[in-house]
């Protein structure tokens, strides 16, 4: 391809000689990489394909990679109350999408997920999973070692909620191999003849070649700001929602930063974790929790009373 647009292109800008065409050439390819690394271009663009994948196809996604995820790490009875509390985010972020709370709507279609909370075995792992369609799991060895709180376990649950509402793992997955998604979305076939595939559902069903790495996927530094927004949230939406429905579970939003400052203590301040390997930044978002709250009026912390 380049053998014929590269002369045309050239010409018209005066390039004249070969070895100078080659330099223009490789000058091009430079721009790009670092526009496509240095910049959320990779992102606008993955998520720009995202938003052609209907949530149908997120819930198979998840079901097929958790799957994958229990044959590495096998689940175990729920002895911390992982699925009550999952369960009551849910509910709190439902209500405040009713109500019209939820300002920056990110809760606007929480109630349509196949929310699954849950426990795994995972010797020596500090982590948690949050897989598509709104699977989430904990490993049994980050709740035994940091003995986390109701608050502090309602966290860890709200910020792996957001990595699921903002769909991290499949925006991960289309940026990593965007050219080879977009392609064999446009020319996938299913050998079905009853129901002609949109471009959303090919890019969908092809992601299911990344289910079995999903759950170990690292996110970006702003994957993990978003996430803890997503937490901060659902935690506040608690307090925000209790005068509608008396009998809701209320968890402070300051819990998120508490979270992660144990998760901080308990790597020695170094990041050296499995759960920093996938969730990094931590020092830098305790610093940001601290300023979110700090910011907010005392009229606005008044609400958060226990």
């Amino acid at each position: 391809i380049c053998q014929h647009w590269l002369p045309v292109l050239t010409n018209r800008l005066g390039i004249k000689s070969k070895r100078h065409q080659e330099v223009f050439l490789v000058v091009c390819i430079g721009i790009v990489l670092l526009l496509w690394y240095l910049t959320p271009l990779s992102d606008y663009c993955a998520t720009l394909i995202l938003w052609t994948v209907p949530l149908e196809s997120d819930i198979a996604l998840g079901r097929e990679s958790l799957l994958s995820l229990e044959r590495k790490y096998p689940p175990v009875p729920d002895r911390w109350g992982v699925k009550s509390i999952g369960s009551a985010l849910v509910k709190s972020g439902t209500i405040s999408a009713q109500f019209g709370r939820d300002e920056n709507h990110l809760f606007d279609n929480i109630h349509l997920y196949h929310w699954d909370f849950g426990v795994v075995h995972a010797p020596q792992i500090v982590n948690a999973f949050a897989l598509p369609g709104g699977v989430v799991r904990v490993t049994d060895t980050l709740l035994r070692v940091l003995d986390l709180t109701d608050g502090e376990l309602a966290a860890l649950i709200g910020h792996e909620m957001g990595h699921v509402l903002h769909r991290h793992s499949q925006k991960r997955a289309i940026r990593n191999r965007l050219l080879a998604t977009i392609w064999e979305a446009f020319t996938f076939d299913d050998q079905d003849d009853t129901h002609e595939e949109s471009f959303g559902e090919a890019v969908g069903e092809g992601l299911w070649k990344s289910a079995s790495f999903l759950g170990d996927m690292a996110f970006s530094r702003a994957d993990e700001y978003q996430a803890d927004e997503v937490a901060w949230d659902v935690l506040a939406s608690s307090y925000n929602n209790y005068h509608v429905q008396k009998n809701i579970r209320q968890f402070h939003p300051k819990n998120v930063r508490r979270l992660l400052k144990k998760l901080w203590d308990f790597q020695g301040g170094s990041g050296s974790t499995t759960w920093e390997s996938t969730h990094p930044g931590t020092k830098d978002r305790i610093i940001a929790l601290e300023e979110k709250w700090d910011k907010l009026k005392s009229f606005d912390k008044r609400k958060f009373t226990v």
